[in-house]
């Protein structure tokens, strides 16, 4: 291994000298290689739907396809309104609300020739003034709007109104509030619901919910835009289009352009939650993403420009990494491969991985080049030095990404080969292209007689910074041989810490906690959670495999008992459930002389069906909406008040438990039966949860892996254990301080941890593959510490400096998942620093032999 090791090592100081002689082809060859590549980066899929991460066997993803086949979308828009009057029954806010509904609906006429409006995806709207009651005319039911026209024009009207909007059990909450100070608005869509077109022939003309649907139907105060379903197909049969991030934002674009109306704002401040909303505000976040990568970028090129003092060497490092994503995008653009935002990840690891390597080999030509060494023999020096540290570390950092290949989760698989790759390129053009851009325009400054060039200037008022670092760094190995253990105590105590901390952290991911005090979303979470049917929907999908089976009392009850359940075990979490059960009750109450006492399913199957029957007679569509045609299938809905991934998991799990326990006695009578929780908040909330744990795991993995590797490529167990400790404070640390400071870890914050180990790995194993060369010189350890502290800790120092800097900007985002991942990671890429200065060189000190012509 070591006779491997040195070949490597001659082997990258002729790099140089043999790139020369076919320069022209090697840059020929970059340039029409890297336009090539780059044509396939427009052919790069992008999904950002949930669905895309599951398979097609999940359960959760099946139950939500088939909820959708029957029932239609669950991406629905509550539009919660505070009046200016303080009273949402007043005339004023009344109409107010019908006149949205009604704009809503009529949007068709208002568009020019050849105009569209994504309103075309809105199937039906609800307001306290439209929605339907039931009344009973000569022992038939009727459904009819509860306010209509008949809006109050007093006091005395106002409070009969209000009187009567208390008495139906499913209105409070849902519009209106118990003070009467917000009111809601149910905007159901049909998001999500489209068949993919290679489908079509095996899906009936009903089934298809396009916009064409409706290009005839026209909304008024008496018509709505309803979706119908043929439910006598197959349900399995039917795979949904993904949603296109666009679809959320282009509906909410044309629902602003009238809810933001003058006449409106003037009486009504919104509350919106829901998918659209929701994706709306996560646009506007994203849009703060390019100005704060972009300062990012500005810092690390201001950084570079003040510790390298030339332009040549801010150029170099820019094009290394830009190349390298162009490469990675491109090629993965052109193998079909569908991206999703983890990208963002990749370029972060592209941009450390890349600004360490290039930085390395100029730090290295610089110290040469202030030793009075010439660009050609600097040059090879210092590829000599750092050629194979750079080689060691994209071997280990690559095989880390690919240790996340065993996941069953698709999109984390890409994320895995696109980072290994982009690693890859960043090291393949910092070995074979940066040597042949530094004969182009090498990076030490020429001074020049009687002019004044702005490096000048700086150089007269700034300290020369380098100057600086090496006068600190010839002081460490002097202070470490005082007290080696003094600073593998302190080290140790410091992992100890994290690891026990580690064993207290939380991880859960939550919407809210992803923005900042104060911000729109927050308070309008809070607004609907305190005040309304709650932020969050969650549906319990029935499928009891027999028709009229939900015309079977048995059935009806065992839907309650969930209901009862979840509505008093949960109350920390459910607002309201509501299905079936709630239309029948109501219906047989109306059916007998609106007693309360009738609020109850008759157990004859008689009269539950004789219900059934007259209710859909009154209003088959809320009942196409809750039960379907056979009736065989059904579904709960639950109004959850917003909380976190951790609660949610478990509340998932304690639900599908009781669900087991209600309909435990009709299993002999319903073998079939299926009941699944679902919807989109389920389908969040396991993919939250998974990608956590997953990356924990391929944490773990990664750095047994590494671990190995180091161990193997060195051929010496000692060194190999000497090189992970160092790396597992700093991958430890944000683990260690979340849990110590009672902070969550959610996903987005956890995905930073490969970053921070690509760093930490980085940097030991420059730091150890120059000492190794250095000691096996004379064997002098504390000359080759020396020499190494000198050498290496400058460039470990400047990528730290870099990089820490560049990711502590995202501190300042109002995602509150950067401002952690920039707090942490920073820091972690700091404390990576002092651990391999320090504490590095103290474990070298006390496992070495002094004499001997060989330590490692």
């Amino acid at each position: 291994m070591k006779n491997i090791l040195n070949n490597l090592n001659i082997y990258f100081q002729t790099v140089p000298n043999q790139l020369r002689k076919v320069r022209w082809i090697i840059l020929s060859l970059f340039i029409i290689l890297t336009v090539i590549i780059a044509i396939g980066i427009p052919k790069s899929k992008f999904d950002m739907t949930m669905d895309s991460w599951f398979s097609d066997d999940n359960s959760v993803k099946v139950a939500l396809n088939e909820f959708r086949s029957e029932f239609g979308s669950d991406e629905d828009i509550f539009l919660v309104y505070k009046p200016k009057d303080g009273d949402i029954f007043s005339e004023k806010s009344l109409r107010l609300a019908e006149s949205i509904r009604n704009e809503l609906l009529n949007f068709r006429f208002k568009l020019k020739k050849n105009e569209t409006s994504q309103l075309k995806r809105i199937t039906r709207i609800n307001t306290i003034v439209s929605t339907k009651v039931l009344k009973v005319n000569k022992d038939t039911l009727i459904s009819e709007k509860f306010i209509g026209n008949n809006f109050p024009k007093d006091y005395i009207a106002r409070e009969i109104i209000r009187k009567k909007g208390f008495k139906q059990k499913d209105f409070p909450l849902s519009y209106f509030s118990k003070d009467c100070k917000y009111g809601g608005i149910l905007i159901e869509t049909d998001i999500g619901t489209t068949p993919l077109e290679e489908e079509k022939g095996n899906v009936s003309k009903k089934q298809e919910v396009k916009s064409s649907d409706f290009e005839d139907e026209l909304g008024s105060e008496d018509e709505e835009i309803e979706m119908d379903i043929d439910q006598s197909s197959s349900a399995e049969k039917i795979k949904f289009k993904p949603v296109a991030f666009e679809e959320y934002l282009d509906l909410m674009k044309d629902l602003n352009k009238i809810i933001l109306k003058p006449e409106y704002t003037e009486h009504f401040e919104y509350f919106p939650v829901g998918n659209p909303p929701l994706m709306e505000f996560f646009m506007k976040m994203m849009e703060e993403m390019g100005p704060l990568y972009m300062t990012m970028l500005i810092i690390m090129v201001m950084l570079l420009w003040f510790l390298f003092r030339s332009f040549s060497a801010v150029l170099w490092p820019i094009c290394i990494v830009v190349l390298s994503t162009v490469w990675t995008v491109g090629i993965f653009g052109w193998l079909g491969t569908t991206i999703t935002t983890m990208l963002v990840l990749t370029i972060m690891l592209i941009l450390a991985v890349g600004i360490a390597d290039t930085i390395h080999i100029l730090s290295g030509y610089l110290y040469f080049r202030n030793e009075g060494i010439s660009h050609r023999e600097a040059l090879n020096s210092a590829y000599l030095k750092a050629g194979l540290p750079c080689l060691l570390t994209t071997i280990t950092t690559m095989a880390g990404m690919l240790a996340l290949s065993y996941t069953p989760i698709l999109h984390i698989k890409v994320f895995g080969f696109m980072s290994a790759a982009g690693v890859g390129f960043a090291f393949i053009f910092t070995i074979y292209l940066l040597p042949l851009l530094m004969d182009m325009w090498t990076p030490v400054l020429r001074k020049k007689k009687n002019k004044k060039s702005i490096a000048i200037y700086f150089k007269k008022y700034i300290p020369d910074f380098v100057q600086i670092i090496q006068n600190l760094l010839e002081k460490i190995i002097p202070m470490v041989r005082k007290a080696p253990y003094l600073y593998i105590t302190f080290f140790l105590g410091i992992f100890i810490l994290c690891v026990y901390g580690g064993t207290k952290v939380k991880v859960d991911s939550n919407i809210i906690e992803t923005t900042k005090p104060g911000s729109s979303l927050r308070r309008t979470y809070e607004v609907v959670d305190k005040h309304m049917m709650g932020t969050q929907n969650l549906e319990i999908f029935i499928d009891m495999g027999k028709e009229n089976a939900l015309q079977d009392p048995k059935v009806l009850h065992a839907i309650e008992d969930i209901q009862n359940k979840i509505e008093s075990k949960y109350k920390h979490l459910v607002v309201k459930t509501n299905s079936l059960v709630n239309i029948v009750k109501d219906a047989y109450k109306v059916l007998n002389e609106d007693r309360d006492d009738m609020y109850i399913i008759p157990d004859d199957p008689k009269v539950l069906s004789q219900t059934l029957f007259l209710f859909n007679n009154a209003n088959s569509k809320d009942r196409k909406k809750m039960v379907s045609d056979d009736y065989s299938k059904s579904h709960i809905s639950v109004q959850l008040y917003n909380s976190g991934s951790y609660e949610y998991t478990s509340f998932f799990k304690d639900v599908q438990k009781d669900i087991g326990l209600s309909f435990k006695p009709l299993k002999n009578k319903y073998p079939e039966k299926v009941i699944t929780v679902t919807g989109g908040l389920a389908l969040m909330m396991e993919l939250t949860d998974y990608i956590s744990w997953t990356q924990v795991k391929s944490l773990g993995l990664a750095i047994a892996i590494i671990s190995l590797l180091l161990i193997f490529l060195f051929g010496s167990f000692k060194v190999g254990f000497l090189s992970v400790i160092p790396n597992l404070i700093p991958a430890t640390m944000t683990f260690g301080l979340l849990g110590l400071f009672d902070i969550a870890l959610d996903s987005d914050t956890l995905i930073i941890a490969p970053v921070i180990i690509g760093i930490a790995v980085d940097d030991t194993i420059h730091f150890l593959t120059h000492y190794r060369a250095e000691v096996l010189k004379d064997g002098n350890i504390i000359k080759a510490l020396e020499s190494t502290v000198k050498e290496v800790g400058q460039a470990i120092t400047f990528t730290t400096l870099i990089l820490g800097f560049g990711f502590f900007i995202m501190s300042f985002s109002t995602n509150m998942s950067l401002v952690k991942m920039g707090t942490f990671g920073s820091l972690a890429i700091f404390t990576a620093l002092f651990c391999d200065l320090f504490m590095l060189p103290a474990l070298i000190l006390i496992t070495s032999k002094p004499k001997q012509s060989s330590t490692t």
